[in-house]
């Protein structure tokens, strides 16, 4: 999709970006944006797995397609004048096809790594961020949910923020630094924000800024994030917190997912080394105490750390070939059979319910697998989308991709 690039002259390019706290420098032309140091796409060679067989441009040229559709679809501009927000068209996560904190952390961290296919990408990924720093909560986090018509926070009580949203829109900046440069500040003042009131006093990740220190969200466990903030944010022990979620994930896969390694959407006692699976309905109205919507996304996060840390991510790596044999083994080698909701022992808990994302998540474990087979049937399963999925599996599919093409690469390497 050819756009045309946003013009401005440079010194109002400068009074913008000042006010969303980002550094611009080199700003000889009449470009917004900053030239791409990482320009997609970036053919990385990952630590250790295997690729799809299909050529490394027929590759690129899938997630360019996918990034235009993405874009065409949810990258919305709005809520004030240079703020974007990614719109949860197609579900039910916030009124009026509003932004959650989560989506805005997808956004931004899609928009920096397609940066050189977009030209517009910095302006865009700004926006994103103008509308996460004019939303955000006591702690100074983004609020979790907003009203598209409105913009204005959407859920009961005090607002309050997610720690999935609050880690992806961390590893945004920090991709954005690597990327254009100036992001530094605004980087590590979010992070410290993050550390102070996401991370609970043992490590481990908390669901909420505000939650009980008590429970942990698998799909959270984003160590491939971690890693980075290790690198990126020394003022702060992230190790403590690799550590400790790593040890949540033994714990709790030995006591109850010993054979698949799934994690429950939801986890309780994270604060002790028993760990257990959450009650039916805990936090959302779903049968919690089973891989659901919330963990279908484990096998992604825990697959692409392996990818890009290999024997550095050992936790990661060996649950991400469990999952993969798991969930390989719950659809016959089906990837539209890898049902949304699965118990712990790798059998379905329901398949009246289906969803694409539920099998396109496995791709990243696959790969770290060496599964070659089980691997290039899911980047064959990227091209459908068998269900009409809508932002949240649209979302996740665009980086999935990003990642199983080889051009997603890390920001601290």
């Amino acid at each position: 999709m050819a756009r045309s690039r946003t013009r401005w002259i440079a010194g109002a390019a400068a009074l913008a970006a000042a006010s969303l706290g980002i550094t611009v420098s080199g700003t000889t032309g009449a470009s917004a944006d900053t030239a791409a140091k990482r320009p997609f796409p970036q053919h990385t060679t990952y630590k250790t797995g295997v690729m799809p067989s299909a050529s490394q441009s027929s590759r690129d040229a899938f997630v360019e397609r996918q990034y235009d559709s993405w874009k065409k679809n949810y990258l919305v501009k709005g809520c004030a004048s240079g703020e974007y927000y990614v719109s949860t068209k197609g579900d039910d996560d916030a009124p009026n096809n509003g932004p959650v904190s989560e989506g805005q952390g997808y956004g931004m961290n899609i928009v920096p790594l397609m940066a050189g296919y977009d030209p517009d990408a910095q302006t865009e990924f700004n926006g994103l961020w103008k509308l996460v720093q004019d939303h955000e909560d006591s702690d100074g986090l983004m609020e979790w949910q907003l009203d598209g018509k409105t913009c204005k926070y959407a859920d009961d009580g005090t607002p309050d923020a997610a720690t999935d949203g609050d880690l992806d829109i961390g590893y945004g900046l920090v991709l954005a630094d690597r990327q254009w440069g100036g992001y530094s500040s605004a980087a590590k003042a979010w992070l410290a924000d993050v550390y102070k009131h996401d991370v609970a006093s043992d490590g481990h990740l908390k669901c909420e800024d505000d939650g009980p220190g008590t429970d942990t969200r698998p799909s959270d466990m984003m160590l491939d994030h971690l890693r980075a903030f290790a690198a990126y944010d020394t003022a702060h022990d992230w190790n403590k917190v690799i550590q400790r979620t790593e040890a949540v994930i033994g714990e709790f896969t030995s006591s109850y997912s010993s054979k698949g390694g799934l994690l429950s959407d939801f986890v309780v006692n994270a604060n002790t080394t028993s760990p257990k699976p959450a009650p039916a309905d805990y936090q959302e109205d779903q049968p919690d105490n089973i891989v659901g919507y919330n963990s279908i996304r484990v096998p992604w996060h825990l697959g692409t750390d392996a990818l890009l840390y290999g024997s550095t991510a050992s936790t990661s790596l060996a649950t991400a070939k469990k999952e993969s044999a798991c969930l390989k083994g719950e659809s016959g080698g089906d990837p539209q059979k890898v049902y949304p909701h699965t118990k712990l022992d790798c059998t379905a808990y329901s398949k009246d319910d289906q969803a694409e994302e539920a099998g396109d998540a496995v791709g990243p474990a696959a790969m770290a697998a060496g599964d070659q087979a089980w691997t290039d049937t899911i980047w064959k399963y990227l091209a459908s989308n068998p269900f009409g999925d809508g932002y949240y599996g649209e979302s996740i599919k665009t980086l999935v991709a990003i990642v199983m093409a080889g051009d997603y690469w890390n920001p601290v390497a």
